[in-house]
């Protein structure tokens, strides 16, 4: 006879047992039908609920508000510069220069805009702001060398600017404005020449790279800058290394490229 005899239900039993499974399938069965409220997918937290942008047309109007905003990011980055109090008499000389000329650039494209309808954009870039100009910013504040690092960030931001301009040229629709362009970015190539040449003298001049040399390489393990950088104008990343080094030894390292879809100063921008 087995010592633990398979257990028997009883009447009782088995209607308690029955009830528990109808009830449980019941259940179920009101969870998965039947059910009413919102469709939309569930939140958690209190965050707010996302913002759609307004759809962006890019036409003639946005790209030259954004040059212009390049002309006042540019300012910017002078102004910062200025305030910093490191430049020599003849450096201050050459950027009050450049100051006029971004000033007179930032005029002429507002013109342009105003022309064809649009409104102006005088202030920064919205996007260089956020993400590379406030980083430079904090990193000159505490910079080890503020004269290298002020150089090399106006001597980048008018590669920058020049590229940018260039960039215009296969985007713009009407070919004056083209035209106009192709004037203003030469200006920028210019400056972009003069800083080179005022950082690094005679040997700055030409890049060793066109005759088949090698570029100098700089304490910071970037290429120095040349007044003729390359044998045609290129629309590479230019890279600003700036600031202190921290504990692991590394600096505030950038890549600054021509504008891009979210740099473009919609005309929804105010």
């Amino acid at each position: 006879m087995p010592t633990n005899p398979t257990p028997r239900l009883g009447r009782r039993q088995l209607l308690q047992q029955g009830g528990a499974v109808i009830t449980l399938g019941a259940f179920v069965a009101a969870c998965g039908s039947g059910r009413g409220g919102s469709t939309d997918p569930g939140r958690v937290g209190l965050a707010p609920p996302p913002v759609s942008l307004p759809d962006g047309e890019v036409n003639d109007v946005v790209l030259l508000r954004t040059a212009q905003s390049i002309e006042y990011s540019a300012l910017d980055v002078y102004a910062a510069a200025s305030d910093l109090g490191v430049l020599s008499a003849g450096q201050e000389t050459l950027v009050n220069r450049f100051v006029a000329d971004h000033t007179g650039h930032g005029d002429l494209v507002g013109g342009l805009i105003t022309d064809l309808g649009g409104d102006e954009f005088r202030k920064g870039n919205p996007w260089l702001a956020e993400r590379t100009l406030a980083p430079v910013f904090a990193a000159l504040a505490t910079s080890d060398d503020p004269l290298r690092d002020v150089i090399s960030t106006a001597y980048a931001f008018e590669q920058l600017a020049a590229e940018s301009y260039q960039a215009l040229v296969g985007l713009l629709t009407d070919p004056s404005l083209r035209r106009e362009a192709m004037s203003i970015g030469v200006d920028e190539n210019r400056h972009a020449a003069a800083l080179a040449i005022a950082s690094g003298g005679a040997g700055a001049y030409v890049n060793p790279e066109i005759t088949g040399g090698e570029a100098e390489v700089g304490e910071l393990g970037v290429s120095v800058p040349y007044a003729i950088p390359s044998s045609f104008g290129q629309l590479n990343a230019v890279q600003l290394v700036v600031g202190a080094a921290d504990e692991e030894g590394s600096r505030t390292d950038l890549l600054l490229q021509t504008p891009a879809a979210n740099a473009l100063v919609y005309e929804y921008l105010v």
